[in-house]
């Protein structure tokens, strides 16, 4: 089970994790040695005796874009982007580094070497090269993808960052490549997605056969993820607080509430006056999530350390100009909207302030031009590089108002005796060899 002691545990990673600026002559960060995979139960969450399954059926709360991947934006993606695709190496949820694409590697001098696993393969049988890593850095982070240098086919050298090597395990690193079809990217992890039908069932099947189960993703409406349960789902992700209640009702399922893992925060372009003094405490009562008022660690949200990342840092100079009143939010996400419309009501942004729901497409378009009052998006709320994760969110935003609201999490619903779970530094859960 997870215990509660790791959120001091991650909040000291994090702390030691984020980039404090540009990289001065030093040492380079202690890598650990690579070790074996731990025995223990520390991050484990499939309750009860592990059993052998062909096929295990998962519901998730959310939908699954492949044109995201491998950078999921949401708790549906990041399970199912985490089972098909690897970084160099894993951290598990009590900080130990684990293989993950590299079987080893070494510190020497300014640099860390990295040798990649022998019978390191994409799902179409191509070995995977130094040169395909940092082709697919190059294509999520070039500056990151810059410091690297292949020394062969199997082994490349990276110029270890001012944080230590935590970064290397974020999923904006993962290895992919373009796939002929444009559809999903292809991957290198213990998974690869074979089929969807009509009825919009993911299967993802294993790489190596016997070595771990098919998964069987069904993406349910909001509403629709207690009908899961009824219908023998093995496993269910989702954190609305219905639809665990139910759970705990069904004999043979056991309800893990994994980390909070994202943010929903206030974007304000610039920094208008009169921003009314915001109750996050009353929020939660808006939202269908298991959610609690932002917290953060040293007092400041990580948005808002940006200054030593490079990045433009431009003021928004029109700030002072008409902007619409509207305070928008993807419509597709219903959290959102409760926020919005609460946010609204209390008068967070004057009277005149009007809640907007956006188709996603639009919505996206609009967060980037920033011409409205506020946006409400849910972000990462733990990340080892804030000036990659800043990269995901408009250029305005950078030197804009981040009003941090609730933090959310997910929960598992597992049925025991399943094969084992197990969960990484970010709370995603993910499937282990049998």
């Amino acid at each position: 089970m997870i215990s509660s002691h790791r959120h001091a545990l991650f909040a000291a990673l994090l702390a030691a994790a984020c980039r404090a600026g540009p990289p001065a002559p030093a040492p380079a960060p202690a890598l650990p040695a690579p070790g074996a995979a731990p025995s223990d139960t520390t991050c484990r969450i499939a309750p009860g005796p592990a059993s052998k399954r062909d096929t295990v059926e998962v519901a998730l709360a959310e939908p699954i874009d492949p044109a995201h991947a491998p950078l999921a934006r949401n708790d549906a993606e990041r399970f199912v982007f985490a089972e098909l695709y690897e970084t160099l190496i894993r951290v598990d949820c009590a900080g130990r580094v684990l293989p993950g694409l590299a079987q080893s590697w070494e510190g020497s001098g300014d640099r860390w070497t990295f040798t990649l696993r022998d019978d390191a393969r994409f799902w179409d049988g191509a070995p995977v090269t130094a040169r395909d890593v940092v082709a697919a850095w190059r294509a999520h982070d070039s500056t990151f993808a810059q410091s690297a240098t292949v020394l062969s086919d199997h082994t490349i050298a990276v110029r270890p960052p001012a944080a230590p090597f935590q970064p290397l395990a974020d999923p904006a690193l993962a290895v992919t490549k373009r796939a002929p079809g444009g559809d999903w990217p292809i991957g290198t992890g213990g998974h690869w997605v074979s089929e969807t039908d009509a009825a919009g069932v993911l299967s993802a099947v294993p790489v190596r056969r016997g070595a771990l189960p098919v998964l069987r993703v069904a993406t349910l409406p909001a509403g629709r993820t207690r009908d899961a349960l009824d219908q023998g789902s093995d496993l269910v992700i989702t954190g609305d607080p219905t639809v665990l209640e139910y759970a705990a009702t069904r004999p043979g399922y056991v309800d893990i509430p994994l980390d909070w893992n994202r943010t929903y925060v206030l974007l304000v372009p610039g920094h208008p006056d009169g921003l009314a003094d915001i109750r996050r405490e009353s929020l939660r009562d808006a939202v269908h999530l298991d959610a609690r008022p932002a917290e953060w660690a040293g007092g400041r949200f990580w948005l808002a350390d940006l200054e030593a990342c490079g990045l433009p840092m431009i003021r928004d100079t029109t700030v002072s100009a008409p902007r619409r009143q509207h305070v928008v939010y993807d419509q597709a996400d219903r959290n959102a909207a409760d926020l919005a419309a609460r946010l609204v009501g209390l008068g967070a942004l004057g009277n005149r302030a009007a809640a907007t729901g956006l188709a996603t497409a639009a919505f996206t378009a609009a967060l980037r031009a920033g011409g409205d009052a506020a946006y409400v998006v849910p972000i990462r709320r733990r990340v080892f590089d804030v000036c990659r994760a800043a990269l995901e969110l408009p250029p305005w935003s950078w030197t804009g108002t981040v009003e941090p609201l609730l933090d959310v999490r997910p929960h598992a619903v597992v049925r025991r005796g399943l094969p084992p779970l197990q969960v990484d530094w970010d709370g995603t859960p993910h499937v282990l060899p049998r």
